[in-house]
């Protein structure tokens, strides 16, 4: 099995609801495993802290500055590397101050030669962006501070 089998086998994983897959070879084994949740956090705690997030996976990490309770922090599903825009020599997805709508592409993370876009969870201003372009990010790690709009 070489480079460009697995990377298909993954493009096929992330295209399904499955989570878990293994395959075994003479003298070899490839198990490939992915997370699901599907929530975004909302740090402030008490009831309602947790937003439905339409498919943006993410998961809970500690708290570790202070921000507003209603801000929704985007957290990162995947290891790899985040893009604020679509190609080198492309305007960014978002700003700071930019008003966006639930489901709109706010970055890409490049994980395995794959480009993921991640939508916004929720209409809302971006108050900030965590990362810088070219960032490697770390599973749950917050890319953005949405400030949600009623």
């Amino acid at each position: 099995m070489d480079v460009s089998e697995i990377e298909r086998l993954v493009a096929i994983l992330g295209k399904s609801d499955i989570s878990t897959f293994e395959l075994e070879g003479d003298g070899w084994r490839l198990s490939l495993t992915r997370s699901l949740p599907e929530r975004a956090v909302v740090k402030g705690g008490g009831a309602g802290s947790e937003v439905s997030s339409g498919g943006v996976f993410t998961a809970p990490s500690q708290q570790t500055e202070r921000v507003r309770d209603d801000f929704v922090k985007v957290e990162s599903p995947i290891v790899g590397s985040f893009y604020r825009r679509p190609s080198p020599d492309s305007a960014p997805f978002v700003s700071e101050g930019d008003v966006v709508r639930k489901g709109q592409t706010i970055c890409i993370i490049e994980a395995m030669k794959l480009m993921n876009e991640i939508p916004s969870p929720c209409d809302g201003r971006i108050h900030s962006i965590k990362l810088s372009d070219g960032q490697v990010v770390e599973f749950g790690e917050v890319m953005f501070l949405l400030e949600p709009l009623a």
